[in-house]
């Protein structure tokens, strides 16, 4: 988004003119006395002919660039550039491990010859293969890794079996009993299976791929209350009574359910799970849900192959040179295209490694015309995926046909509008690029907490807007209903959705029309099933808004009476007691707001009821993160969810019931500590009452960092302000008005520069208006500590204030270092609020 700063508001004080300097010299100018001795809680600062003097500063050094905001920039769209740069990098926080030099990959594609002489194939075999091992297509099984690079006993023991997958998704469709009915399929899932094999001792998020999401993991337990999603094709229309009261994220791979913990965390043996290791291998495994039993059907077959390579990094080299060599002179050229189908599969779920990307590049440029439409597809995928990071899931159905087809699958995305938005993707699309290109088509603007949401029949589940996979969703979606329902993959039904999650705290509707009517009517429809839900007094005002935005001030009891039940949930309309009843409500309620005057336009009321949807749903559109309490006072529970919203941060328990919530101007601060290590990583919040709360989460970065931003960009947007410490301005020349004094805990008010009665006397400095004495005057930025909110916190919040001793306000952060962002006139950085008065 571009912003634009305007420069008009706080000025820096013109320097003294020589004559002032000529008229000081012949000693006409009065001087200020000095400074009296003062407490070190009192500040005094004197305007004299001479300037400044400050009694707290050795040294009054003016800032240099000031950057000068007003009511005319940009942030009527939300952000300033270094609040979106914030918000950006925590939801597209990259996931997976280093990521190459895209510009190293870039050249490997685009120098064909290059690459080819220096990186053939057949030298990394040389290199690299264990003896015997050829770099061409073997007829033989396997009994070892063709790698030399690697001692792992699990990878060793794993490597035949994943040979033996290969040959039989390359040879599959040939044999009549390649076909397995949907009742003799595993009932566990392959990634399930894969995962249970290779990690018998890890902890649930113990993979170097462990995701960071922004939504919260779910463990299967809650997972089993999710369906699944449809084909790329179907249109994709809210389901109507879609149950969003559980809005977090579909599990990430990695994360199963803690009686799978306890099984795996046990003393058994790693080679315990290979015990019938050849009797796998021959493929006469009679339970398919055996973790080492080899799958039969074709997407299984992919799921078994590219899982392994997910799971353990350290088999992904292996993975890809056991195809290339089996693709490499192979007589059957149906068994060589799908050999490449598998090549193109990998790349789009991970990398090889550092040692091994240039050869692979080599390979793929050596690939015979018949295939070489899947060569160029896997160098541009790989580039995807090293872009976007590795996948967490293997590919689902959709992208199996895809590559059949050597087409990209289009997505058809509903909006709460009712529009279908088709959008082509890859395996390495993100949420985060849906609701880009979303927002790009339908002309959304400020597409700032927009999210994709998956829906899984009666399910709808939020993915986010930031690195997650959107095709590890619908894999994932595949997988649950088939397990679950026992409905094939290519049956399955999911949908995927564009919609508001997250709001900033200074939201104004007005400034994009386009997603202010997305956001009415994904209230309209949230309303109507049940999950918007109102308190009974609110009913028949909600009613009204909507009556006069749908149809305007020509609404009667006739055509409240039969148009209601499009509005309002069935529940309320159950019995035509109520019904009349509410009918009556709703017409009183038009007619008290004034609606059938038609004064205010119904822009103005869908501003309206945008901007209030956050204080009546705040838990509706949260961001929210499943986390463990670290350390800090007791709760209720352990196991929390953190939901963060325009109105602050409040602690959940797995019911979503609140057991603790902050408004931002409660708190003081919030930090991160092993942010480097999501699985020790945590966030912490200080709140003003001075309790330290610390919670254990992988998504810690992503909450400090929504967190941070919206406390500073509340401080910069405030208008209030708390007295750190007593200051006195006293002004011998004259300019600046009557002598300013704070106490320590005063209240001030900060005036807007239209209807400041001086010029502040510093371009650092803050211009505002004590409650207590209700004088205006200049003060220094860091002798107040500025509320983070937008409307004036109650009396009783504030009185805290009054109460502490000079040390806790002292440990208060000052205003020294933010810029706030002031109005030249009545609106500006609140013009949202001004909507409360159409209410």
């Amino acid at each position: 988004m571009a912003v634009a700063y305007v420069a008009d508001g706080i000025t820096p004080m013109a320097a003294a003119a020589d004559d002032d300097d000529d008229q000081g010299a012949s000693g006409g100018a009065r001087r200020h006395p000095s400074p009296p001795h003062l407490t070190p809680s009192e500040r005094v600062v004197y305007v004299g002919d001479d300037g400044l003097v400050d009694s707290a500063a050795e040294d009054v050094s003016f800032y240099e660039n000031v950057e000068e905001l007003t009511a005319d920039f940009r942030h009527q769209l939300g952000l300033l550039p270094e609040e979106e740069q914030e918000l950006s990098e925590a939801f597209k926080a990259t996931m997976g491990l280093t990521a190459f030099e895209q510009e190293r990959l870039d050249r490997l594609a685009r120098d064909k010859h290059g690459t080819m002489d220096n990186f053939a194939f057949e030298k990394f075999a040389a290199k690299y293969f264990r003896k015997g091992f050829k770099a061409k297509f073997s007829a033989e099984t396997l009994s070892q890794p063709i790698l030399n690079t690697t001692d792992d006993r699990l990878n060793i023991k794993a490597a035949p079996l994943i040979f033996e997958a290969i040959r039989r998704f390359m040879d599959h469709g040939s044999k009549e009993e390649d076909e397995v009915p949907e009742e003799m399929r595993p009932k566990k899932s392959v990634m399930t299976r894969v995962y249970q094999l290779m990690n018998p001792y890890s902890p649930v998020n113990s993979s170097p791929s462990s995701s960071i999401s922004t939504s919260p993991v779910i463990t299967e337990a809650k997972i089993s209350e999710l369906d699944t999603q449809s084909s790329v094709d179907d249109s994709p229309t809210t389901p109507k009574n879609a149950d969003r009261k559980s809005k977090l994220t579909f599990k990430r791979l990695l994360r199963i359910s803690s009686s799978e913990k306890k099984t795996r965390l046990t003393k058994k043996s790693p080679s315990d799970e290979f015990s019938q290791f050849s009797f796998a291998v021959a493929g006469r495994g009679t339970d398919p849900d055996d973790p080492e039993a080899i799958p039969r059907t074709e997407l299984d077959l992919v799921h078994y192959i590219i899982a392994h390579g997910i799971v353990k990094p350290s088999l992904r080299d292996e993975i890809l040179c056991q195809l290339c060599c089996q693709v490499t002179d192979n007589p059957s050229p149906r068994s060589r295209e799908r050999g490449w189908m598998l090549i193109a599969l990998c790349a789009g779920c991970f990398l090889p490694s550092n040692h091994f990307v240039n050869y692979f590049f080599a390979f793929l440029h050596s690939a015979p015309s018949e295939v070489s439409d899947f060569s160029r597809y896997t160098m541009v995928i790989l580039r995807r995926t090293n872009a976007n990071g590795v996948r967490y899931h293997p590919p689902s159905w959709v992208e199996l046909q895809a590559v059949k087809l050597r087409k990209y699958p289009v997505m058809q995305v509903g909006t709460p509008d009712g529009r279908v938005i088709p959008v082509e993707s890859d395996p390495a699309t993100t949420a985060w690029e849906i609701c880009g290109n979303i927002a790009k088509t339908i002309g959304v603007k400020d597409n700032f907490g927009f999210s994709v949401y998956v829906g899984v029949q009666r399910k709808i589940s939020s993915l986010g807007s930031g690195s997650d996979h959107v095709m590890d969703a619908i894999s994932e979606c595949e997988q649950m209903i088939r397990v679950e329902q026992g409905v094939s993959e290519e049956k399955s039904s999911w949908k995927i959705y564009f919609q508001k999650e997250l709001f900033t705290p200074w939201h104004n509707p007005d400034a994009d029309l386009e997603a202010t009517n997305l956001i009415y009517h994904q209230i309209l429809d949230g309303i109507h099933r049940g999950e918007y839900a109102l308190l009974p007094e609110e009913v028949p005002k909600m009613a009204a808004r909507i009556f006069y935005i749908e149809h305007g001030p020509e609404v009667d009891l006739e055509l409240v009476r039969t148009r209601i039940d499009e509005y309002l949930p069935k529940a309320m309309l159950a019995n035509s007691k109520s019904r009349d009843q509410l009918v009556k409500s709703v017409m009183l309620a038009f007619r008290a707001k004034g609606y059938a005057n038609g004064a205010l336009s119904t822009r103005q009321i869908k501003n309206q009821t945008v901007a209030i949807a956050t204080s009546l749903w705040p838990l509706n559109f949260s961001a929210m993160f499943e986390a463990l309490r670290h350390s800090g006072p007791p709760l209720a529970s352990s196991d929390v969810i953190l939901a963060v919203n325009g109105d602050g941060v409040f602690i959940l328990d797995g019911h979503f019931k609140i057991l603790l919530g902050f408004h931002y101007y409660d708190l003081v601060d919030c930090f991160v500590g092993s942010e480097n290590d999501p699985k020790r990583s945590t966030v912490g919040f200080v709140a003003l009452d001075g309790n330290q709360f610390r919670f254990l989460t992988p998504s810690a970065s992503i909450v400090h960092r929504i967190v941070s931003v919206y406390l500073e960009g509340l401080r910069r947007r405030s208008r209030w302000a708390v007295a750190l410490q007593s200051f006195q301005l006293q002004d011998y020349t004259g300019g600046s008005g009557d002598d300013f004094r704070l106490m320590q805990g005063d209240i001030v008010e900060m005036v807007d520069e239209g209807r400041r009665r001086h010029r502040p006397l510093h371009p650092s400095w803050l211009y505002g208006r004590c409650e207590r004495t209700r004088v205006e005057g200049s003060f220094p930025s860091d002798v107040v500590y500025v509320l983070p909110t937008i409307d004036r916190p109650d009396d009783c919040f504030l009185s805290v204030f009054l109460s502490m001793e000079v040390d806790q306000m002292k440990s208060l952060p000052s205003n020294a270092k933010t810029d706030l962002i002031l109005s030249s006139g009545t609106t500006g950085r609140h013009l949202a609020n001004a909507l409360d008065s159409f209410a």
